[in-house]
């Protein structure tokens, strides 16, 4: 299949500079500029020994960036020694070979660790934890013996609070990824030999190394961009400062440029025009934007848009009944789990995509996903008739506390705090309001809708937010890289949509 680049798209893929710095605006052609550099890098200058090695944050990201590779330069290019993947995956393998060097000693002797994402779900004593509390760490002595470590937590966040759990499972060869991040991490700085250990390994494997979305980018993934810049290999990184968003997997994109960008010689190459922005009115948007000019949304019902947007879940519940959030919320307990496979049974039917955060969902319930379909759709669906028949949501909640406890291993939810009980409820209510409707458009967060476009957007904008646009937006504000995304992913119309509970019914005449 043959794709056409525009002359400053091949200017980026071509380039020969070693240290290479590809500013991609929305709708340049990012992905596609990435995979034509990774096949002119491996056919320049390959040889047959260190592959070309493309990184990038996301599972789904990657997935996207391999298959544009694979499309353009065939199937082969991607086996070894070329290598595309996630910085997690990448961090797994730097740390198994410091584990078979012997520099770094894992709990319980371990060389090879099974690592998940995180444990919710799979060990009691890992909790939902108040700010203050103290939390458990993997990390790393000089003599490179890995231990459970504590630490105060300022925010409440999920982590084991006690010790002798933590330890536990690190002594079986389980960690999560945060466990190896931060084992790595406190390697690099305590270890003496680590730090040209995976310099070496680095250099003994790749000649090229190309970084999707650089400003997704924590400290220990910047460390890593630092190691290849710093020794005889070509470093492209890709990315776009007006679309950081900052508490996006512990990003650090302030860090990049002051640690990265700012310290070594990259030759910039911008990718500024869009293959997106379709009309007048969002072309303008996406330019004033930019320029940090003012900037009014212009009002839009969500029966005129595609997919609604907002910073968080419990916002797009309140901005229209035709749009289907893909969360309740971030799930804390078996109910959430339970109540997020109830909303599954609807966005795949409704909008043929799962609820977002499924899989968390099955990890808290115990649930494993072979002959799930089946059996979930057997025991929810008749809650979901009951509800447009008629059923109280509290007796919803109920019967699908029971069905979960046929579907799960593990004991049935328990009801909650009566506060957060009455959430629950009214979320089934929420719910109900959609289940007759056969127009139903997707509501996502900002974080989900990074690197997607529709054709109407409508984004859910508070009165702060819409403060901040009146002013001008810069690339240094967090909150205004967030509005930034999520007002450039429309193609022909964008719009702002007003929340049912910020509506001034106080300055309507009758």
């Amino acid at each position: 299949m043959a794709f056409r680049l525009t002359d400053e798209q091949v200017l980026a893929a071509a380039s020969d500079a070693s240290l290479v710095n590809i500013i991609s605006g929305p709708g340049s052609g990012k992905t596609t500029v990435s995979a034509a550099r990774f096949g002119y890098l491996h056919h320049k200058d390959s040889d047959g020994r260190r592959g070309v090695l493309g990184l990038s944050f996301a599972r789904s990201a990657v997935g996207e960036l391999r298959s544009r590779i694979v499309a353009r330069w065939g199937y082969k290019i991607v086996e070894l020694p070329n290598l595309v993947t996630t910085f997690d995956d990448f961090h797994v393998r730097v740390l198994h070979h410091l584990l078979a060097l012997g520099l770094v000693t894992w709990p319980g002797g371990h060389k090879r660790l099974d690592v998940i994402d995180d444990f919710r779900g799979i060990h009691g004593d890992y909790r939902f934890l108040a700010a203050g509390s103290y939390r458990r760490y993997a990390g790393c002595n000089a003599a490179g013996s890995v231990d459970s470590r504590s630490e105060r937590i300022a925010a409440p966040t999920y982590g084991f609070g006690r010790v002798g759990p933590h330890r536990e499972v690190l002594a079986s060869g389980i960690a999560s990824h945060e466990d190896v991040r931060r084992a790595l991490r406190s390697a690099i700085v305590k270890v003496p030999g680590v730090k040209q250990a995976i310099v070496d390994w680095l250099a003994a494997n790749f000649r090229h190394v190309i970084v999707d979305e650089i400003y997704d980018a924590d400290e220990l993934d910047i460390w890593v961009c630092r190691a290849v810049a710093a020794a005889d290999a070509t470093l492209t990184v890709v990315g776009d400062p007006w679309q950081a968003l900052y508490d996006w997997r512990g990003a650090t994109p302030d860090k990049v440029h002051s640690k990265l960008l700012a310290t070594y010689p990259f030759i910039p190459y911008e990718l500024l025009h869009s293959f997106r922005f379709a009309t007048d009115q969002t072309l303008e948007l996406a330019t004033k934007l930019r320029a940090g000019e003012p900037v009014t949304v212009p009002p839009t019902a969500s029966t005129a848009v595609d997919v609604a947007l907002g910073r968080r879940w419990d916002m797009l519940w309140t901005v229209g009944e035709n749009v289907l959030p893909l969360a309740f919320r971030t799930i804390g307990n078996r109910t959430d789990a339970a109540l997020n496979l109830l909303l599954d049974e609807v966005t795949r039917a409704k909008l043929g995509r799962t609820s977002f955060g499924r899989q968390s969902a099955l990890v808290h319930l115990g649930i494993v996903e072979e002959g799930l379909e089946e059996k979930q759709r057997k025991l929810l669906r008749p809650i979901l008739t009951g509800l447009i028949e008629g059923l109280s949501a509290s007796d919803a909640l109920e019967m699908l506390r029971d069905a979960v406890d046929d579907l799960s291993p593990r004991s049935r939810p328990n009801r909650l705090q009566e506060s957060k009980e009455a959430e629950r409820v009214k979320e089934i209510e929420m719910l109900r309001a959609r289940l007759s409707s056969s127009d139903l458009i997707p509501g996502l967060t900002v974080h989900q809708a990074k690197g997607c476009e529709w054709p109407r957007v409508g984004v859910v904008l508070t009165r702060a937010d819409e403060t901040r646009l009146a002013h001008g937006l810069t690339n240094e504000e967090p909150e205004h890289c967030v509005l930034y995304v999520a007002l450039t992913r429309a193609k022909y119309v964008c719009g702002s949509l007003a929340r049912l509970d910020e509506i001034d019914f106080a300055e309507q005449r009758v």
